[in-house]
């Protein structure tokens, strides 16, 4: 079945809820709450079932107590599938029966199943305290849209349900753009309670949002040159050795390891979204501006055929030729595919991507949109009705906003630790081209389904958890344990229908200063880190790239860095996997390189459980630190 984009074999639940020691028998369904168990079952019994028109499907299970004087808690039952399977295959409800109700020959009777279970999830949501009429009502629709639930009472607090600092940012935008006054970002953390929350809120004036930040659609002049963004800027000076560890491009690379692939029907679905696509068709003049092309060569993968006793070297020479490529901004194209045929039917597919054009979001987009075209080549996308240029020359911050951000960092630079002081092995200015290395790590999906309850229980998103770890660690190797992280923030704002798939890079950097108390609890710093990120991302519309500026101009400095990137994808990818299909949701390798930094740090959501690489310049670092 799949239940809220998940693909889920409801015998792996199953086994997993007989594996228990205390269950005899167990059946596991999905149910519409509010709906009706039969046509959720109907679906099930078809190996149909999708959240899609469903009215919010759920999954939920049956279970029959192996000793009927001691049953199970439905509490531990579900601790113990959250140890065993991603926390997307944890059923939401779990019904404990005397025996499984069976058809007149036997068989286990799945539309009763589903309507047992169906009958007490309607009553958990029938027992619920509905939200006032008037502004409780209004965030409890953007909660509900937001955070895929079903129904949403008075009493629910925004993290608990699985809010976290980027759906919290996407719901205070709505809340603005709706016309609704004082939505503020502390205020949900501060009041996460919906009841509470709204309290904070009134009635304001809906034109004042949404005429600041409209976007207005220019295609008569999509072809003229605009100019970059504080972040593309950044990269594209970092291309010049102008600066310590500059000379690279901020590139990406992946390859995959694919079965049967048809080279040229990838290759067609490819040259589709280049003309899809204007960002696609970018270049960057020799004034820094860049400009979309109205029509380009068609692009090719170019194609190693490797025998048996050749393979391994065709591979190295594929990793050497792309991992660590500078692409010419200023020539199209500034992406690259190259492939390897070896072994049997296989193929070593090598994608590279310069983020001065994509950020990570939409290399995701990408990624999907190439599957489904390699797939179907005759599906149709949906047109896009606006550009990358557009969104750069029209969205603007609100010049009340922006002042207000520009007087709280001119105070809060003053106070800011610096970068972390690690034990370096070289001086950074005296090493020529870095080369970047990845190290990796993941947690089971049981781990990190334990660390998102834990942190959620504690008034903590995942990411302030994961960040507090780093800064932590960052901290234990470095001279003092206050410093100073580049946070990288996914900051495409919701200003047109289309917006999510437009292509470009509309990554922004956040300066985020870990600043723990002298004997404090763990749990106290991570929850003083929270409440500085949101005090400071109520102030992003000035962007670390203009802090530092600040921060050079104030000590007199004539290059300042804050060389340590934490990136959370975190509510970006979802649960699932990269935030792609199955072709691409599992790399064989990667790296990535960003100019004038020592060490990036991602996190990302894989099949339920949690990836973390380390993308580091190696031979700055004395032995043993990475």
């Amino acid at each position: 079945v799949k239940v809220r984009g998940h693909r889920i074999e409801l015998g792996e639940v199953e086994a997993a809820l007989l594996g228990h020691p205390a269950v005899d028998r167990a059946v596991a369904t999905v149910v519409t709450p509010g709906g009706d168990p039969a046509t959720a079952d109907a679906a099930t019994n078809s190996g149909t079932a999708t959240a899609t028109g469903a009215g919010g499907r759920r999954l939920a299970a049956l279970a029959v107590p192996a000793d009927p004087g001691d049953p199970p808690s439905q509490e531990d039952l579900r601790a113990w599938l959250a140890d065993r399977l991603p926390p997307y295959m944890v059923p939401e409800h779990v019904r404990l029966r005397p025996d499984v109700p069976l058809t007149p020959n036997g068989k286990i009777d799945r539309a009763a199943v589903a309507r047992i279970v169906g009958e007490q999830a309607a009553g958990r949501a029938e027992r619920l305290d509905p939200p006032r009429e008037g502004l409780e009502t209004t965030v409890a629709e953007l909660w509900r849209e937001l955070l895929g639930v079903d129904a949403v009472g008075r009493d629910h607090d925004f993290f608990t349900l699985g809010g976290d600092s980027l759906l919290a940012t996407r719901l205070i935008t709505r809340l603005r753009a709706s016309g609704v006054a004082d939505a503020e970002l502390s205020h949900l953390f501060e009041r996460p309670v919906l009841a509470d929350f709204a309290a904070t809120l009134r009635h304001g004036d809906p034109a004042g949002e949404t005429g600041r930040s409209a976007l207005r659609a220019d295609p008569e002049h999509r072809h003229d040159p605009f100019p970059p963004t504080d972040v593309q800027r950044a990269y594209w000076v970092g291309r010049t050795d102008d600066f310590a560890l500059g000379g690279v491009g901020c590139h990406f690379y992946t390859e995959y390891d694919l079965t049967g692939l048809d080279l040229a029907r990838l290759e067609e679905a490819w040259n589709r979204l280049v003309e899809r696509h204007e960002m696609l068709r970018a270049e960057f003049l020799p004034d820094g501006r860049q400009r979309i092309l109205p029509r380009v060569p068609r692009f090719t993968i170019p194609v190693v055929e490797a025998g048996d006793e050749d393979a391994d070297r065709a591979l190295a020479d594929l990793r050497d030729a792309m991992s660590h490529q500078v692409l010419d901004a200023t020539r199209w194209p500034l992406f690259d595919a190259r492939a390897v045929r070896y072994g049997d039917g296989r193929t070593r597919l090598g994608v590279s991507f310069d983020n001065i054009i994509l950020d990570a979001l939409s290399t995701m987009t990408l990624l999907r949109e190439l599957e489904t075209l390699y797939a179907d080549p005759s599906a149709e996308l949906p047109p896009i009705g606006v550009s990358f240029r557009d969104y750069v020359l029209t969205v603007r911050p609100d010049p009340e906003a922006l002042r207000r951000a520009e007087t709280y960092w001119s105070r809060r630079v003053a106070e800011l630790p610096p970068a972390p002081q690690l034990p370096l092995a070289a001086d950074p200015a005296r090493i020529g081209r870095p080369r970047f290395a990845r190290r990796q790590a993941r947690l089971s999906p049981g781990q990190w389904g334990r660390v998102k309850e834990t942190a959620r229980r504690c008034g903590l998103t995942p990411s302030t958890v994961l960040a507090t770890a780093f800064a932590e660690v960052l901290g234990a190797w470095s001279a003092r344990q206050d410093l100073t992280i580049n946070l990288t923030l996914f900051d495409r704002r919701e200003v047109h229908p289309d917006i999510d798939a437009v292509l470009g890079d509309f990554t922004s950097l956040l300066l985020v200063g870990y600043q723990p108390e002298p004997g404090g609890t763990w749990l106290a710093n991570a929850r003083r880190l929270q409440r500085q990120v949101v005090r400071d991302l109520e102030h992003s519309e000035v962007s670390a790239i203009q802090v530092m500026r600040e921060l050079a101009r104030q000590t007199g400095s004539a290059e300042v860095t804050m060389p340590v990137v934490f990136t959370s994808t975190l509510g970006v990818t979802g649960e699932d996997g990269a935030g792609t299909g199955r072709m691409f949701a599992e790399p064989v390798w990667g790296v990535s390189q960003t100019p004038q930094v020592w060490l990036d740090h991602q996190v990302v959501e894989v099949d339920g459980g949690l990836l973390f690489n380390w993308d580091a310049v190696e031979e700055l670092f004395a032995p043993g630190v990475l």
